[in-house]
């Protein structure tokens, strides 16, 4: 029976350590996600200042183009 509770002991530490291991690398995946979802944020932004840019060249041609 002790050779039992030993065993279990053991394995006990070895599933905290792999819980305590796989909680440390959940961590670094959410602070890598947080970054990336910055960066997508930022690209959706430049994305839309240049559409709008593109958007304005053409309607700027058609209004001088108008105007003349």
């Amino acid at each position: 029976m002790a050779n039992e509770n030993g065993d279990w002991r053991d394995y006990k530490k070895l599933v905290i350590s792999e819980i305590d291991r796989l909680s440390e690398h959940i961590g670094n995946l959410e602070s890598k996600i947080d970054h990336l979802r910055g960066d997508v944020v930022m690209l959706k932004v430049k994305s839309g200042i240049w559409g709008l840019f593109a958007g304005l060249i053409p309607v700027t041609i058609a209004v001088l183009a108008k105007a003349i």
